[in-house]
């Protein structure tokens, strides 16, 4: 089922595609944006695994497509669907990964490389500061993470 209908709190994989993007609340009345980059698949079908980036963008209202365009990634996780609205987020809209030339950043996790969900190859040790740790995010992970970059000094 294609969900064509925004806003809405996804509580499956059906209910999102990646390129959407949704509002993360601040606790300083701001907000921050979050991508999703990945959906996990397995044998074929959606999980409830997705993977997210968050928007180097704060604003006092809600993300546009216009305002993160060509807007940096600047932390990525593993995250269950549910945290979109545990963090008081809604899924506001969808804009193509390719219009912002965005894919997953590879990352390691238990000596592979691997981009998306996708494991690319064994990584060796000394290779392993190239790149940045897979984290799978709690559920309230990523509006921490807002904070910390977007709501500190307020």
């Amino acid at each position: 089922m294609s969900h064509s209908m925004y806003p809405h709190i996804p509580k499956k994989a059906s209910e999102v595609k990646e390129g959407d993007f949704y509002y993360i609340p601040l606790s300083n009345g701001w907000f921050a944006c979050g991508r999703l980059l990945e959906i996990k698949k397995k044998s074929g079908r959606k999980t409830k695994s997705i993977l997210v980036g968050l928007h180097d963008w704060t604003a006092a209202r809600h993300p546009t497509a216009e305002d993160i365009h060509n807007c940096p990634i600047i932390e990525q996780g593993v995250m269950h669907i549910n945290s979109i609205g545990h963090v008081g987020g809604e899924v506001i809209g969808f804009k193509p990964l390719i219009d912002d030339n965005l894919k997953p950043s590879p990352q390691f996790e238990a000596g592979y490389l691997i981009q998306g969900f996708e494991n690319m190859r064994p990584l060796p040790k000394e290779e392993y500061e190239n790149y940045s740790r897979r984290v799978t995010y709690g559920l309230n992970s990523i509006r921490l993470k807002a904070e910390k970059h977007f709501a500190k000094n307020s």
